[in-house]
C-alpha cells in the first residue's frame, strides 16, 4: 500500500523521536510537514543531561539530527514545550 501523508505530528516517547522521524519523513509528500512536540523539554534541552535521562537525551539527539538534515527546512517554535515545523523539500 502507498499511503502518503500530507502533515503528521509527533509526539511519543522521546528516546525514539529519529525513528519516528525517520520512518513518517519516508511517507510525507514534498512539501508536507512534520510537526514534533516537546522539542525545548522544558528548557532541559539546553542543559548537559545526566546519563540516566534517556528522555532529555533522546530529545536533543533528535534535534541536532533534524538541524543537519538537508532534506528539511526547519525552525522551532517557542511555544510552550517547544515545537519544531518541519517541511521536507
Amino acid at each position: 500500500m502507498n499511503i502518503t501523508f500530507d502533515l503528521a505530528f509527533v509526539d511519543g516517547d522521546k528516546r525514539k523521536y529519529i525513528e519516528y522521524y525517520e520512518m513518517v519523513l519516508e511517507k510525507l509528500s514534498p512539501g508536507g510537514y512534520i510537526i514534533a512536540d516537546n522539542t525545548l523539554w522544558d528548557g532541559h534541552v539546553l542543559e548537559e543531561p545526566h546519563h540516566t535521562d534517556l528522555q532529555t537525551i533522546g530529545i536533543k539527539k533528535f534535534n541536532d539530527w533534524v538541524a543537519a538534515d538537508k532534506r528539511v527546512e526547519k525552525v522551532i517554535l517557542p511555544l510552550r514545550d517547544g515545537l519544531t515545523i518541519i517541511r521536507k523539500c
